[in-house]
């Protein structure tokens, strides 16, 4: 009896589109993205790093959070986040809820060694019009945090340098993740063979500021769907695991962040990851004309 109520079990989270990730966290199986309505706003959207805590004198806390909220409950929301420390995922979050307009996510993150840490969000809406319609909604945030942990001071961080020991720690830890990431998209674009000048060029974190503004002189419209299929494939071949040609997933953790190249002619997108191991990846996402 117990064997078959397992079974049953089992076949009710495959059928009900729940998977769980190895991080022991319910994720969907899939964004979808669908056409942007302008029936339905964030109100509020945020990503925020704070540094919370000494634990001793090797590590510290840092608390992560992702919250936004919509003016009306719809079919689906769901958000995602990704966590980098000096150019490398180190974290997820993932939470969804049906018939919803608010998520609030947040997790302590346990940290030793001086660091830049920055995060990006997708927050995400899904919505069922009453002609049978399906539109999506979606808003990126960011958040970064410089986390000081020296054996000649106490553990502190900031967002912005201030003083002339902010700006020189400042200094060297970006220097660190400049040297880190120009090291291993070189690699990955020699790899793949690639011409870097039919490309532009953005590190994911920085997609977060085309919120607004045109995407690399794309119109607003055709920005946010370029954005929404992007984040669909990122989600399906990077957050849920790094897929190889084989079929099997690589966790992501430890991997470089993603260097998004796109086409000057605006007809693609290459998504160019490197695995912990050393692995390289590359992902294609058409835009369609």
């Amino acid at each position: 009896m117990k064997v078959k109520w397992m079974i049953v079990i089992i076949l009710a989270l495959i059928t009900s589109g729940i998977l769980y990730f190895s991080h022991g966290q319910s994720v969907r199986e899939s964004i979808i993205f669908f056409p942007i309505t302008d029936s339905v706003a964030f109100t509020t959207a945020s990503t925020s790093l704070e540094f919370v805590e000494n634990k001793d004198d090797d590590e510290y806390v840092i608390e992560w959070d992702a919250t936004s909220f919509t003016n009306k409950v719809i079919f689906l929301r769901q958000d995602l986040s990704l966590l980098f420390s000096d150019g490398k995922l180190i974290d997820t979050l993932s939470e969804w809820e049906d018939q919803s307009q608010k998520l609030a996510q947040f997790k302590k993150v346990n940290g030793e060694d001086s660091s830049h840490y920055e995060a990006i969000s997708l927050h995400y809406g899904e919505i069922h019009l009453e002609d049978d319609q399906i539109r999506s909604t979606q808003q990126m945030t960011s958040d970064h945090l410089y986390v000081i942990d020296s054996e000649f001071t106490n553990a502190f961080s900031f967002k912005e340098a201030q003083t002339e020991e902010e700006h020189e720690w400042k200094d060297i830890l970006d220097k660190v993740k400049a040297q880190h990431l120009e090291y291993s998209w070189n690699h990955l674009i020699n790899h793949y063979q690639i011409n870097k000048n039919e490309y532009e060029a953005i590190p994911l974190i920085e997609l977060a500021r085309y919120n607004n503004e045109p995407l690399l002189g794309l119109s607003k419209a055709k920005t946010q769907e370029v954005i929404g299929s992007l984040w669909e494939g990122l989600y399906k071949n990077y957050f849920l695991g790094l897929k190889t040609k084989e079929g099997k997933a690589i966790e992501p953790i430890g991997s470089t962040m993603p260097l998004l190249l796109f086409a000057k002619d605006y007809s693609h997108v290459l998504v160019l990851i490197q695995a912990e191991d050393g692995t390289p990846f590359k992902f294609i996402q058409n835009i369609k004309s």
